[in-house]
Protein backbone atom coordinates (compact mmCIF):
# COMPACT_ATOMS: atom_id res chain seq x y z
CA UNK A 1 0.00 0.00 0.00
CA UNK A 2 1.26 3.53 -0.53
CA UNK A 3 2.56 5.77 2.22
CA UNK A 4 -0.27 8.45 2.66
CA UNK A 5 0.71 9.74 5.65
CA UNK A 6 3.65 13.08 6.27
CA UNK A 7 5.37 11.41 8.81
CA UNK A 8 6.03 8.58 6.58
CA UNK A 9 7.29 10.63 3.85
CA UNK A 10 9.33 12.54 6.56
CA UNK A 11 12.13 9.40 7.02
CA UNK A 12 12.88 8.37 3.27
CA UNK A 13 12.60 12.51 2.17
CA UNK A 14 15.26 13.68 5.39
CA UNK A 15 17.52 10.47 4.28
CA UNK A 16 17.30 11.62 0.95
CA UNK A 17 17.94 15.20 1.45
CA UNK A 18 21.20 14.47 3.95
CA UNK A 19 22.39 11.89 1.46
CA UNK A 20 21.88 13.62 -1.06
CA UNK A 21 24.45 16.49 0.17
CA UNK A 22 26.82 14.29 1.85
CA UNK A 23 27.35 12.17 -0.98
CA UNK A 24 27.09 14.71 -3.92
CA UNK A 25 29.99 16.37 -1.44
CA UNK A 26 32.11 13.19 -1.46
CA UNK A 27 31.94 12.65 -5.14
CA UNK A 28 33.09 15.75 -6.02
CA UNK A 29 35.68 15.45 -3.40
CA UNK A 30 36.92 12.19 -5.47
CA UNK A 31 37.39 14.24 -8.41
CA UNK A 32 38.83 16.72 -6.86
CA UNK A 33 41.13 14.65 -5.72
CA UNK A 34 41.98 12.57 -8.75
CA UNK A 35 42.85 16.15 -10.33
CA UNK A 36 46.17 16.42 -7.51
CA UNK A 37 44.74 20.32 -7.84
CA UNK A 38 44.76 20.04 -3.49
CA UNK A 39 47.77 18.85 -0.95
CA UNK A 40 45.75 17.72 2.15
CA UNK A 41 42.32 16.00 2.84
CA UNK A 42 41.12 18.75 4.16
CA UNK A 43 41.49 20.92 1.64
CA UNK A 44 40.28 18.46 -1.03
CA UNK A 45 36.86 17.91 0.98
CA UNK A 46 36.40 21.56 0.69
CA UNK A 47 37.45 21.96 -2.65
CA UNK A 48 34.56 18.91 -3.10
CA UNK A 49 32.04 21.23 -0.66
CA UNK A 50 32.79 24.19 -2.94
CA UNK A 51 32.70 22.44 -6.32
CA UNK A 52 29.44 20.45 -5.35
CA UNK A 53 28.09 23.98 -3.99
CA UNK A 54 28.75 25.33 -7.33
CA UNK A 55 27.14 22.47 -9.51
CA UNK A 56 24.07 23.32 -7.29
CA UNK A 57 23.59 26.62 -8.31
CA UNK A 58 26.21 28.66 -5.76
CA UNK A 59 27.99 31.75 -7.06
CA UNK A 60 31.55 31.32 -6.39
CA UNK A 61 34.02 34.08 -5.13
CA UNK A 62 37.71 34.20 -4.83
CA UNK A 63 39.27 38.05 -4.07
CA UNK A 64 37.72 40.30 -6.68
CA UNK A 65 36.89 36.82 -9.01
CA UNK A 66 33.20 36.19 -9.09
CA UNK A 67 31.79 33.20 -11.03
CA UNK A 68 28.20 32.74 -11.25
CA UNK A 69 27.50 31.03 -14.39
CA UNK A 70 25.83 27.32 -13.36
CA UNK A 71 27.63 24.33 -14.38
CA UNK A 72 24.26 22.72 -16.24
CA UNK A 73 26.37 19.34 -16.76
CA UNK A 74 27.08 19.60 -13.46
CA UNK A 75 24.15 20.15 -12.08
CA UNK A 76 23.09 17.38 -14.14
CA UNK A 77 25.02 14.81 -12.38
CA UNK A 78 24.38 16.23 -9.10
CA UNK A 79 20.81 15.57 -10.19
CA UNK A 80 21.21 11.87 -11.23
CA UNK A 81 23.41 11.84 -7.28
CA UNK A 82 20.58 13.13 -5.66
CA UNK A 83 17.77 10.51 -7.52
CA UNK A 84 19.52 7.76 -6.98
CA UNK A 85 20.00 8.70 -2.97
CA UNK A 86 16.09 9.10 -3.20
CA UNK A 87 15.28 5.88 -5.11
CA UNK A 88 17.34 4.29 -2.90
CA UNK A 89 15.61 5.73 0.11
CA UNK A 90 12.24 4.76 -0.74
CA UNK A 91 11.62 1.70 0.11
CA UNK A 92 7.74 1.76 -0.55
CA UNK A 93 5.41 3.91 -2.82
CA UNK A 94 4.40 7.10 -1.99
CA UNK A 95 1.22 9.07 -2.82
CA UNK A 96 2.41 12.53 -3.53
CA UNK A 97 6.03 12.82 -5.15
CA UNK A 98 5.84 16.65 -5.11
CA UNK A 99 5.59 16.76 -1.24
CA UNK A 100 8.41 14.20 -0.99
CA UNK A 101 10.42 15.97 -3.02
CA UNK A 102 9.91 19.44 -1.47
CA UNK A 103 10.52 17.78 1.47
CA UNK A 104 13.90 15.91 0.43
CA UNK A 105 14.88 19.54 -1.66
CA UNK A 106 14.06 21.69 1.70
CA UNK A 107 16.26 19.42 4.20
CA UNK A 108 19.23 19.17 1.32
CA UNK A 109 18.83 23.10 0.64
CA UNK A 110 19.18 23.63 4.32
CA UNK A 111 22.23 21.61 5.03
CA UNK A 112 24.24 23.26 1.93
CA UNK A 113 23.14 27.17 3.60
CA UNK A 114 25.35 25.25 6.80
CA UNK A 115 27.95 23.93 4.49
CA UNK A 116 28.62 26.81 2.63
CA UNK A 117 28.42 29.60 5.11
CA UNK A 118 31.18 27.01 6.94
CA UNK A 119 33.15 26.49 4.16
CA UNK A 120 33.56 30.59 2.86
CA UNK A 121 36.83 31.87 4.57
CA UNK A 122 37.26 35.31 4.49
CA UNK A 123 36.58 36.55 0.66
CA UNK A 124 36.64 32.91 -0.63
CA UNK A 125 33.86 30.97 -0.62
CA UNK A 126 30.15 30.49 -2.15
CA UNK A 127 27.11 32.37 -1.81
CA UNK A 128 24.81 30.67 0.60
CA UNK A 129 21.70 32.17 -0.52
CA UNK A 130 21.93 30.58 -3.58
CA UNK A 131 23.16 27.37 -2.56
CA UNK A 132 20.42 26.66 -0.63
CA UNK A 133 17.83 27.71 -3.11
CA UNK A 134 19.70 25.84 -5.41
CA UNK A 135 20.06 22.84 -3.81
CA UNK A 136 16.15 22.74 -3.20
CA UNK A 137 15.25 23.20 -6.51
CA UNK A 138 18.17 20.08 -7.91
CA UNK A 139 17.88 17.50 -5.26
CA UNK A 140 13.86 18.29 -5.03
CA UNK A 141 13.31 17.88 -8.19
CA UNK A 142 15.44 14.91 -8.94
CA UNK A 143 14.06 13.22 -5.66
CA UNK A 144 10.06 14.31 -7.29
CA UNK A 145 11.23 12.48 -10.34
CA UNK A 146 13.22 8.99 -8.29
CA UNK A 147 9.52 8.91 -5.99
CA UNK A 148 7.22 9.00 -9.32
CA UNK A 149 9.05 6.47 -10.86
CA UNK A 150 9.40 4.38 -7.74
CA UNK A 151 5.78 5.14 -7.15
CA UNK A 152 4.98 4.05 -10.85
CA UNK A 153 2.96 7.99 -11.62
CA UNK A 154 3.93 9.56 -14.93
CA UNK A 155 4.62 12.95 -15.01
CA UNK A 156 4.36 12.73 -10.92
CA UNK A 157 0.60 12.01 -10.75
CA UNK A 158 -0.06 15.09 -13.09
CA UNK A 159 -3.70 15.19 -13.95
CA UNK A 160 -4.34 12.97 -17.45
CA UNK A 161 -5.69 16.56 -18.83
CA UNK A 162 -2.79 17.96 -18.94
CA UNK A 163 0.05 14.97 -19.23
CA UNK A 164 -0.09 15.26 -23.32
CA UNK A 165 0.72 18.90 -22.69
CA UNK A 166 3.73 17.77 -20.53
CA UNK A 167 4.80 15.18 -22.84
CA UNK A 168 4.59 17.65 -26.00
CA UNK A 169 6.96 20.38 -24.09
CA UNK A 170 9.23 17.79 -23.50
CA UNK A 171 9.71 17.03 -26.80
CA UNK A 172 10.02 20.71 -27.54
CA UNK A 173 12.73 20.86 -25.35
CA UNK A 174 14.42 17.50 -26.49
CA UNK A 175 14.13 18.99 -29.82
CA UNK A 176 15.20 22.04 -29.29
CA UNK A 177 18.56 21.06 -27.07
CA UNK A 178 18.81 18.36 -29.07
CA UNK A 179 19.06 19.96 -32.08
CA UNK A 180 21.95 22.60 -31.08
CA UNK A 181 23.55 19.86 -29.28
CA UNK A 182 24.31 18.24 -32.92
CA UNK A 183 25.51 21.92 -34.37
CA UNK A 184 27.38 22.32 -31.34
CA UNK A 185 29.13 18.52 -31.88
CA UNK A 186 29.18 19.43 -36.20
CA UNK A 187 30.85 22.41 -35.08
CA UNK A 188 33.33 20.80 -32.48
CA UNK A 189 34.36 17.92 -34.94
CA UNK A 190 35.17 20.29 -37.53
CA UNK A 191 37.84 22.36 -35.39
CA UNK A 192 39.38 18.98 -33.70
CA UNK A 193 42.61 19.81 -34.56
CA UNK A 194 42.48 23.85 -32.62
CA UNK A 195 40.81 21.71 -29.49
CA UNK A 196 43.71 19.24 -29.61
CA UNK A 197 46.28 22.31 -29.82
CA UNK A 198 44.29 23.82 -26.62
CA UNK A 199 44.55 20.92 -24.92
CA UNK A 200 48.36 20.25 -25.19
CA UNK A 201 48.51 24.09 -24.40
CA UNK A 202 47.33 23.32 -21.09
CA UNK A 203 48.95 21.08 -20.25
CA UNK A 204 47.23 19.33 -17.00
CA UNK A 205 49.44 16.92 -15.76
CA UNK A 206 46.87 14.43 -16.14
CA UNK A 207 43.50 13.69 -18.33
CA UNK A 208 41.28 13.23 -16.12
CA UNK A 209 41.17 16.98 -14.32
CA UNK A 210 40.63 18.73 -17.85
CA UNK A 211 38.46 15.87 -19.51
CA UNK A 212 35.96 16.16 -16.52
CA UNK A 213 35.83 20.10 -16.80
CA UNK A 214 35.65 19.53 -20.48
CA UNK A 215 32.64 16.81 -20.60
CA UNK A 216 30.44 18.95 -18.03
CA UNK A 217 31.20 22.30 -19.78
CA UNK A 218 29.72 21.09 -23.22
CA UNK A 219 25.77 21.24 -22.29
CA UNK A 220 26.81 25.39 -21.32
CA UNK A 221 28.16 25.24 -24.91
CA UNK A 222 25.06 23.77 -26.19
CA UNK A 223 23.02 26.22 -24.43
CA UNK A 224 24.96 29.11 -26.00
CA UNK A 225 24.46 27.63 -29.28
CA UNK A 226 20.49 27.26 -28.23
CA UNK A 227 20.88 30.99 -27.82
CA UNK A 228 22.21 31.49 -31.37
CA UNK A 229 19.60 29.28 -32.77
CA UNK A 230 17.15 31.51 -31.46
CA UNK A 231 18.17 34.79 -32.55
CA UNK A 232 19.85 36.59 -29.53
CA UNK A 233 23.14 34.86 -29.22
CA UNK A 234 25.29 35.07 -26.51
CA UNK A 235 28.37 37.12 -25.04
CA UNK A 236 31.68 36.07 -24.40
CA UNK A 237 33.67 38.62 -22.83
CA UNK A 238 32.98 42.65 -23.17
CA UNK A 239 34.52 42.31 -26.99
CA UNK A 240 33.30 39.16 -27.97
CA UNK A 241 30.07 38.11 -29.25
CA UNK A 242 28.23 35.31 -31.60
CA UNK A 243 24.98 35.42 -33.19
CA UNK A 244 23.07 34.45 -36.72
CA UNK A 245 24.68 37.27 -38.63
CA UNK A 246 28.11 35.95 -37.54
CA UNK A 247 30.80 36.27 -35.29
CA UNK A 248 32.68 39.04 -33.39
CA UNK A 249 35.21 37.66 -31.00
CA UNK A 250 37.83 38.51 -29.13
CA UNK A 251 40.12 37.00 -26.90
CA UNK A 252 38.68 33.60 -25.99
CA UNK A 253 39.53 31.65 -22.71
CA UNK A 254 42.14 28.88 -23.74
CA UNK A 255 39.31 26.03 -23.06
CA UNK A 256 39.03 22.84 -25.40
CA UNK A 257 35.46 22.81 -26.06
CA UNK A 258 35.49 26.59 -27.23
CA UNK A 259 37.21 25.60 -30.45
CA UNK A 260 33.47 24.67 -31.67
CA UNK A 261 33.28 28.54 -31.65
CA UNK A 262 33.11 29.71 -35.59
CA UNK A 263 35.86 32.05 -36.90
CA UNK A 264 35.71 35.85 -36.93
CA UNK A 265 33.39 37.09 -39.51
CA UNK A 266 29.61 37.62 -40.64
CA UNK A 267 28.33 34.06 -41.95
CA UNK A 268 26.96 33.07 -44.74
CA UNK A 269 23.34 32.82 -46.09
CA UNK A 270 22.54 29.59 -45.66
CA UNK A 271 22.84 30.28 -41.30
CA UNK A 272 19.06 30.70 -41.80
CA UNK A 273 18.29 27.20 -42.14
CA UNK A 274 19.42 27.03 -38.88
CA UNK A 275 16.86 29.00 -37.23
CA UNK A 276 14.35 26.60 -38.19
CA UNK A 277 15.79 24.25 -35.98
CA UNK A 278 13.53 26.10 -32.82
CA UNK A 279 10.18 26.05 -35.40
CA UNK A 280 10.60 22.61 -36.07
CA UNK A 281 11.00 21.85 -32.41
CA UNK A 282 7.82 23.79 -31.61
CA UNK A 283 5.91 22.48 -34.82
CA UNK A 284 6.84 18.50 -32.94
CA UNK A 285 5.51 19.62 -29.78
CA UNK A 286 2.26 21.13 -30.70
CA UNK A 287 2.01 17.83 -32.97
CA UNK A 288 2.76 15.45 -30.07
CA UNK A 289 0.73 17.24 -27.45
CA UNK A 290 -2.89 16.64 -30.32
CA UNK A 291 -1.70 13.34 -31.04
CA UNK A 292 -1.72 12.46 -27.28
CA UNK A 293 -5.06 13.95 -26.39
CA UNK A 294 -7.66 11.29 -26.57
CA UNK A 295 -10.82 13.31 -26.90
CA UNK A 296 -9.14 16.91 -28.19
CA UNK A 297 -12.98 18.81 -28.35
CA UNK A 298 -12.94 21.88 -30.00
CA UNK A 299 -10.28 23.73 -32.44
CA UNK A 300 -9.90 26.72 -29.34
CA UNK A 301 -8.45 23.68 -27.10
CA UNK A 302 -6.48 21.91 -29.98
CA UNK A 303 -4.86 25.57 -30.37
CA UNK A 304 -4.85 26.27 -26.84
CA UNK A 305 -3.26 23.02 -25.42
CA UNK A 306 -0.53 23.48 -28.65
CA UNK A 307 0.25 26.84 -27.57
CA UNK A 308 0.65 26.17 -23.68
CA UNK A 309 3.27 22.86 -24.47
CA UNK A 310 5.14 25.46 -26.58
CA UNK A 311 5.27 27.94 -24.20
CA UNK A 312 6.35 25.76 -21.21
CA UNK A 313 9.17 24.32 -23.73
CA UNK A 314 10.21 27.70 -24.18
CA UNK A 315 10.26 28.57 -20.70
CA UNK A 316 12.27 25.60 -19.56
CA UNK A 317 15.03 26.67 -22.45
CA UNK A 318 14.83 30.16 -21.01
CA UNK A 319 15.34 29.56 -17.82
CA UNK A 320 18.71 27.06 -18.99
CA UNK A 321 19.85 30.21 -21.23
CA UNK A 322 19.31 32.12 -18.31
CA UNK A 323 21.37 29.88 -15.72
CA UNK A 324 23.92 30.08 -18.60
CA UNK A 325 24.79 33.57 -18.24
CA UNK A 326 27.27 35.48 -15.86
CA UNK A 327 30.20 35.63 -14.66
CA UNK A 328 32.96 33.30 -15.29
CA UNK A 329 36.21 34.37 -14.41
CA UNK A 330 37.84 38.34 -14.15
CA UNK A 331 38.23 41.00 -16.21
CA UNK A 332 36.03 40.47 -19.37
CA UNK A 333 35.19 37.14 -18.43
CA UNK A 334 32.34 39.09 -16.26
CA UNK A 335 29.98 38.95 -19.03
CA UNK A 336 29.27 35.66 -20.65
CA UNK A 337 26.30 34.44 -22.47
CA UNK A 338 22.73 35.04 -23.41
CA UNK A 339 21.99 38.81 -22.73
CA UNK A 340 19.46 38.55 -19.67
CA UNK A 341 16.04 37.66 -20.23
CA UNK A 342 16.26 37.29 -23.73
CA UNK A 343 15.90 33.72 -24.04
CA UNK A 344 12.55 33.78 -22.64
CA UNK A 345 11.21 36.67 -24.32
CA UNK A 346 11.83 34.83 -27.79
CA UNK A 347 11.44 31.23 -26.87
CA UNK A 348 8.46 31.52 -24.94
CA UNK A 349 6.71 32.91 -27.68
CA UNK A 350 8.19 31.57 -30.81
CA UNK A 351 7.79 27.85 -29.39
CA UNK A 352 4.03 28.27 -28.48
CA UNK A 353 3.28 29.78 -31.83
CA UNK A 354 5.00 26.58 -33.68
CA UNK A 355 3.35 24.43 -31.38
CA UNK A 356 0.10 25.83 -32.30
CA UNK A 357 0.60 25.24 -36.12
CA UNK A 358 2.10 21.93 -34.98
CA UNK A 359 -1.10 20.90 -33.13
CA UNK A 360 -3.09 22.71 -35.54
CA UNK A 361 -2.16 20.64 -38.69
CA UNK A 362 -2.20 17.05 -36.55
CA UNK A 363 -5.76 17.74 -35.82
CA UNK A 364 -6.65 18.82 -39.80
CA UNK A 365 -5.08 15.68 -40.42
CA UNK A 366 -6.54 13.52 -38.01
CA UNK A 367 -9.78 14.98 -39.12
CA UNK A 368 -9.22 14.14 -43.26
CA UNK A 369 -8.14 10.35 -42.11
CA UNK A 370 -11.55 10.19 -39.97
CA UNK A 371 -13.48 11.54 -42.79
CA UNK A 372 -11.83 9.23 -45.26
CA UNK A 373 -12.18 6.26 -43.16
Amino acid sequence: MPESRAADQWRPALVAGVGSVVLGVLVAAAAVGLTGATDSAVRTVRAGAHAWLVAVGASFRTDEVTIDVVPVGASVAASVVAALVARLALRTPIVDPVAFGAMAGGVAGVLAAILSAATSVGSDGTSFVRAAFGTFVVVGAASAYAAARRSDLPWAGLPQRWRPVAEGAATGVTGLLGGATLVALVLLAARLDRAADLWATLDPGGPFGLALLCLLGLPTLVLWTTAVLLGPGFDLGTDGSVDLSGSALGAVPGFPPLAALPDPGPFGGWVVVLSLIPLAAGLAAGAVTRLGTASPGPWSRVLGDGALSGAAAGTVVGLLLELSRGALGPGAMQHVGPPAGWGLLVAVPLLAAAAALGAAGAHYRSDRERSAS
